[in-house]
């Protein structure tokens, strides 16, 4: 369970920050109209990225095991921008697939990737605190504390 929940939550906060970074680009540059279509296609893309994640989280445990934090991140970082250019430019049509397009494309995600990422690292840091809490808690009513 607290799995789902952790890709629930890169789901909802990938597409949140996504939708406000892309937003705010598009009134600095161009105004558009976001329809429901296109709020729709978003939440598409980001449920396909989560499920990659995902799938990759596990093969990568189960072949695997431990692999460094920056192999971690270029690999979702390289499923984060396939996706993008794959989803939104071939089959939504978000951008046409030029040279400066995907660049600019590649420098959003490398954003919201690392948005998202640190967004979950202090949500992880959190409930390990909030453990170690309670496991300390327990110690010391049972009188176990030794650690003092």
């Amino acid at each position: 369970m607290t799995r789902l929940k952790y890709y629930m939550n890169i789901f909802f906060s990938s597409y949140t920050i996504a939708s406000l970074i892309i937003a705010f680009i598009n009134t600095l540059n161009y105004p558009t109209n976001f329809g429901v279509e296109w709020i729709f296609q978003m939440a598409l893309l980001c449920f396909i990225i989560t499920i990659f994640m995902f799938i990759t989280d596990i093969v990568s445990e189960k072949f695997f095991g431990d692999i460094p934090v920056f192999v971690f991140i270029l690999i979702g970082l390289i499923e984060v921008s396939a996706c993008v250019l794959l989803m939104g430019g071939l089959c939504f049509e978000w951008f046409p697939l030029n040279v400066n397009w995907i660049s600019e494309i590649i420098v959003i995600d490398t954003v919201i990737y690392f948005s998202v990422f640190a967004i979950m690292f202090f949500q992880e840091k959190k409930s390990a605190e909030s453990i170690n809490k309670i496991i300390k808690n327990g110690r010391t009513k049972n009188g176990k504390d030794n650690r003092s």
